[in-house]
């Protein structure tokens, strides 16, 4: 199963990537994002643990972590988004790869990671390769500004929390241009999906 690892920055335009090829490869899409919302939730493999650590009065009267009253808190306490950080990132990789042998036991032939620290959190082992999707800051703001209710000040205050272009670039195998319109997005997906089929094919008869 090819596993693309796929990263880039705020607004970048990565949702489109991953949707194309769910629509188009039947590909196996996991966003760590949600993983790490859905683990800590009731039920989920770590929502035990970090509930003992932050005790019950940030939890409301279902269960539900109180997201608001844990941000504040973290953002203050740096040692305990630290000892968070060591409980969820752990636990987002275990189920990360859960999900793809899943995946792979149903045929899939393509899956997708999706994680803005991907290359930070270090999933090279178990992907094919990484991919950076590309697009300008000017086309990042003009995108989020669009879409989302968040001003301009918070959009390059969350860039500059990111890696660069060039940092980006350098941790990658392969660069999606997005700063343009869709249909040439999907011309160079189509064309790196057949590249890495090429490839596969080819191991298979070495």
């Amino acid at each position: 199963m090819l596993v693309i690892g796929m990263t880039g920055g705020i607004g970048c335009g990565k949702s489109h990537v991953c949707k194309y090829l769910k629509a188009h490869y039947d590909a196996e899409i996991i966003l760590t994002d949600d993983v790490a919302n859905e683990i800590c939730e009731p039920g989920g493999r770590v929502y035990e643990e970090l509930k003992s650590l932050l005790g019950d009065e940030y939890y409301n009267e279902d269960g539900t972590r109180n997201r608001t009253l844990i941000g504040n808190r973290a953002f203050k306490e740096t040692e305990l988004l630290e000892q968070m950080n060591a409980i969820i990132h752990p636990a987002v990789r275990l189920e990360v790869e859960d999900r793809l042998a899943a995946a792979a036991e149903e045929g899939k032939e393509v899956a997708v990671v999706e994680a803005a620290l991907l290359i930070e959190a270090g999933y090279r082992d178990i992907c094919t390769e990484y991919w950076y999707v590309y697009a300008s800051e000017e086309t990042r703001i003009e995108r989020l500004l669009a879409s989302r209710p968040i001003t301009v000040e918070k959009i390059k205050d969350v860039m500059a929390r990111q890696l660069t272009e060039e940092e980006f670039r350098a941790g990658c195998d392969f660069t999606v241009d997005n700063d343009g319109d869709t249909e040439y997005t999907d011309v160079q997906v189509d064309a790196r999906m057949k590249f890495l089929f090429e490839q596969v094919a080819i191991s298979a008869l070495v």
